[in-house]
């Protein structure tokens, strides 16, 4: 139950630290920063041998993206005991140190082209940001029209539930072709133009392979 416990609070820090920046983005605008969470964050995907090849990231580089790492997980332990606001504002604090840890670490066409990728792994989840809403001007029908689609695929989600352990060739295809399928629909709403926009946004299609984080429920004892 403690390592649970560990698992969600990593999890729920990262949800947050990843609202937080999107909300800072529009300050670091210039800069390129971009901090988002597990799949699509600017630091998790630093650490991805794909993306540091795409990127063709020096080996210094790499050490500091790790240590950059290291040191974020690190802190999450440190907020396991303070209040909600108190939490936040740490989280905010640390999603500001680490845009810039970033922006001074990458130059500005690899800064750029992780953002790219950034929101390639987010697909569709990114057009729901206010900064990418706002990007590709998006009216308030659009937002609900796309809210409702997400809200349905998160409701699938839930039907299907989660199994045990790692899930199955089978189970992962079957994720693949439903996130798919959502960022064909919400991509629908949207009109040409802003499809252009947004094709402008991500870039050339990343081809590189990105591991994730697989968390394993824990297995309980049958008496």
């Amino acid at each position: 139950m403690q390592r649970l416990g560990r698992i969600a609070l990593v999890v729920a820090v990262a949800v947050m630290v990843s609202s937080s920046a999107l909300a800072q983005e529009r300050q670091q605008r210039q800069r390129g920063g971009f901090v988002g969470g597990f799949g699509g964050g600017t630091l998790f995907l630093l650490n991805q041998k794909s993306v540091q090849d795409e990127l063709k990231l020096s080996d210094e580089q790499v050490k500091k993206a790790k240590e950059l790492s290291d040191k974020q997980r690190a802190s999450f332990g440190g907020l396991r005991d303070l209040g909600q606001e108190e939490r936040r504002t740490k989280i905010q604090e640390q999603a500001k140190a680490t845009e810039k840890a970033v922006a001074d670490l990458l130059k500005p066409e690899q800064l750029k082209r992780v953002k790219q990728i950034s929101l390639q792994q987010q697909g569709a989840r990114a057009l729901s940001t206010p900064e990418v809403a706002t990007a590709l001007s998006l009216s308030d029908e659009q937002k609900t029209k796309i809210q409702s689609i997400q809200q349905e695929a998160r409701g699938q989600r839930g039907q299907r539930g989660q199994g045990a352990g790692r899930p199955s060739e089978e189970e992962l295809k079957k994720r693949e072709e439903a996130r798919n399928a959502t960022n064909e629909k919400v991509m629908n709403v949207l009109t040409a133009e802003q499809k252009t926009k947004w094709k402008e946004m991500t870039g050339e299609p990343f081809k590189g392979e990105i591991t994730r984080p697989q968390f394993r429920r824990p297995q309980t004892s049958q008496r």
